[in-house]
């Protein structure tokens, strides 16, 4: 059974107070729970999942077994990773990643792991790794394959992302400007959404001057 991270799934740190992960376990339980979802099975799985979590983060014994736990988990994978991580295998985790969020739903996915995820695959020895091999089309194929994932992000989260790709991108010209293009337009999105409805108040506001002016005429 893989290990689950409590501190993931309530999406606090693993310094967050009682408060903060009671505050944040009511938010995701009114979020996932299946009386708002009709019966959607991924959610009662969700809901599930973060009642697990709440259980043992709130219980300061439990909490402290958990972390005692999860530092050696960490331990381990660390050291797995760097034996078993090759150029293909990140790669291929890539393609998967993608795959599955082809399929979801972009208002209703998890923005904040969505990004955590791709961390995850950007993480520095997985750059290390990708920059030693120098496999240009590999590395192309898994910077498209991100791009294509981080197009659902807030762009303060895409330009994080962007700036990690710069580096597996290199000397690469085409897909760095490919990257500062797909940045430039979630950027300009950000902007469009954040000022669209003053723009429509002031379109509004202007057209019935125009109509005001040319009642009067």
């Amino acid at each position: 059974m893989s290990f689950k991270d409590y501190y993931k799934i309530l999406e606090v740190s693993p310094a967050a107070t009682y408060a903060e992960i009671k505050k944040s376990y009511r938010r995701l339980a009114l979020q996932f729970h299946p009386d708002k979802n009709f019966g959607n099975q991924l959610y009662e799985a969700k809901f599930r999942e973060i009642q697990e979590a709440y259980q043992v983060l709130s219980d300061l014994k439990k909490r402290n077994d958990y972390n005692t736990q999860r530092s050696y988990q960490a331990d381990s994978e660390k050291k797995k990773s760097y034996q078993q991580v090759t150029p293909q295998t990140i790669l291929n985790q890539t393609i998967d990643f993608r795959k599955k969020i082809a399929v979801l739903d972009p208002d209703r996915m998890n923005k904040l792991a969505l990004f955590q995820q791709i961390e995850h695959l950007l993480a520095r020895h997985n750059i290390l790794i990708l920059q030693q091999n120098n496999d240009q089309k590999l590395n192309r194929r898994i910077i498209e394959e991100i791009l294509f994932c981080s197009r659902f992000l807030p762009f303060p989260h895409v330009e994080k992302i962007c700036f990690q790709l710069t580096a597996l991108a290199g000397t690469d010209n085409t897909m760095y400007r490919k990257i500062y293009n797909f940045s430039k337009e979630v950027r300009l999105r950000h902007a469009w959404d954040k000022y669209k409805v003053l723009a429509a108040v002031v379109l509004a506001i202007i057209l019935c001057l125009v109509i005001y002016f040319l009642s009067t005429i």
